[in-house]
């Protein structure tokens, strides 16, 4: 049987793989080419561009890259105001690529398009189209604007009611549906009325790595972007009302907050107990260095990759029912520890630092789930399965 050629579309660069956003789209490339052939057009900033690209060949035929300055990106960004579409829309929209797209639409069998941005360059046009949402981008700024001043939370607010009337537009118009998590799909469903579409639930994949073993050192780690809101706002408030209650305990405990682009108001966190790294080339490291994971997300939406990449290497893993959504039938206090309150969290990582056989049970416990749920041969099978169902109803139309 022929394989279908389609065109990947991702309004990010691929590449280096160093943030979730990035994660979710290689792993869907990756999927992808075990029955398709797959091409990439993919728009990015000339400061995000990456200087190779030779690894994507792996599984792609061509890829194709389109750049747009900074003040481009701002400009478009501030326009979008007076659409209708969502504001980030504008903001990544490349004419360029669009019109590569538009010439090249006829040559593939559909479109795959990796994110709501990316939905913009084929809504409206007569071709078969498949969209990964990622998260139910909605949510996430309608859960952001209780923890953001008094500017973002108006733009936020703009931002939430046209991705939610845009996430419906393109679950109607589009032929097929993923996204990361059940929480999310519900969410959007819920939004959109009177609509017979599914959406197909495939998590994220880790490597199971090789298992840590579990030390004294009281070092916790926090691993992310840290230009990303959400984990601005998570280190922030964790630094400020649970990290102190910790000190009083343990006085040489250390918060290492190890991320990318740190932004000011992390930077200034930095302190003798909380040390705020920059961009490191093995963030692994750090994990395998960590007494205790931790992951306090108040908002946000989707899986957390860096709680998954933490659990896989067995360390123990303290998080919030924000951070450990989409976990589905995970166990709290045996595959990891699920707290929301500052107080009690505070008081569950002291005495986990003092129980260093109960941190070796939970990560051990953690790892055993990832195995058993989330490798990649796993989640593979789970899509190439639903994506099969999805191309044979294209031969029904």
């Amino acid at each position: 049987m022929k394989r279908p050629r389609i065109l990947v579309i991702n309004s990010k660069t691929l590449l280096p793989n160093i943030d979730g956003a990035t994660i979710r789209s290689l792993q869907m490339i990756r999927m992808l080419a075990q029955t398709c052939d797959v091409d990439v057009v993919y728009t990015c900033s000339k400061r995000t561009q990456p200087k190779d690209i030779s690894p994507l060949y792996a599984y792609c035929k061509n890829v194709v890259g389109f750049t747009t300055c900074a003040w481009a990106m701002i400009v478009r960004g501030c326009f979008g105001l007076f659409s209708s579409k969502p504001l980030q829309c504008a903001y990544f929209y490349s004419p360029a690529a669009q019109r590569y797209i538009d010439k090249h639409l006829a040559e593939y069998d559909f479109i795959f398009c990796n994110n709501i941005r990316a939905a913009q360059y084929v809504t409206g046009r007569q071709c078969r189209k498949v969209i990964d949402y990622v998260d139910a981008l909605s949510m996430r700024y309608r859960k952001e604007m209780e923890n953001v001043g008094v500017v973002k939370k108006l733009v936020f607010g703009i931002e939430y009611k046209r991705l939610t009337r845009y996430e419906t537009k393109v679950l109607n118009e589009f032929d097929g549906h993923f996204i990361i998590s059940d929480i999310d799909r519900q969410y959007i469903i819920h939004n959109a009325p009177a609509t017979d579409k599914d959406i197909y639930v495939i998590n994220n994949s880790t490597e199971l790595r090789p298992a840590i073993t579990q030390n004294d050192k009281r070092n916790l780690v926090f691993v992310g972007s840290m230009y990303y809101d959400p984990n601005i706002v998570a280190v922030t408030a964790f630094a400020n009302r649970v990290m102190p209650e910790i000190v009083k305990a343990y006085p040489e405990a250390r918060f290492y907050i190890v991320g990318t682009r740190p932004a000011l108001s992390v930077r200034k966190l930095a302190s003798d107990n909380v040390i705020v790294t920059g961009f490191v080339d093995s963030p692994q490291q750090y994990l395998a260095d960590a007494t205790l994971v931790v992951v306090p997300m108040i908002s946000g939406a989707g899986v957390q990759n860096k709680i998954l990449e933490a659990m896989s290497m067995g360390c123990c893993v303290v998080t919030t029912q924000i951070g450990a959504e989409g976990l589905d039938n995970i166990v709290n206090g045996q595959d990891i520890v699920i707290c929301d309150d500052y107080g009690k969290l505070a008081g569950e990582i002291i005495a986990l630092i003092a129980d260093r056989q109960r941190r070796v049970d939970i990560g051990r416990n953690g790892r055993l789930y990832i195995k058993n749920n989330l490798t990649y041969e796993i989640i593979a099978g789970q899509f190439t399965d639903k994506l099969k169902q999805i191309i044979a109803k294209f031969s029904d139309k």
